[in-house]
């Protein structure tokens, strides 16, 4: 896949985030994606996943930061709150 326009983005390399399927551990992700915004890390450039990961990965690029830790934990609560 070509991608000039985020290649020439910054002088900086590109951050991935890669999520895998499985919805324990799509729980697991969304836990570790809030600790990494809550500590102030920078958001990353490329987003993808599979299955629960891929649905993670929606959230992450569908939300503003300071929205998104309670999308995720809502996605992945076992209660549906």
């Amino acid at each position: 896949m070509d991608m000039p326009n985020l290649s020439r983005a910054s002088a900086r390399p590109l951050r991935a985030l890669v999520l895998s399927g499985g919805m324990a551990l799509g729980a697991v992700e969304a836990g570790a994606y809030a600790a990494l915004e809550e500590a102030g890390e920078p958001a990353p450039d490329i987003v993808v996943g599979a299955s629960a990961g891929a649905v993670n990965a929606a959230i992450i690029a569908g939300n503003p930061p300071g929205a998104l830790c309670r999308s995720l934990r809502r996605w992945n609560s076992t209660d549906g709150c």
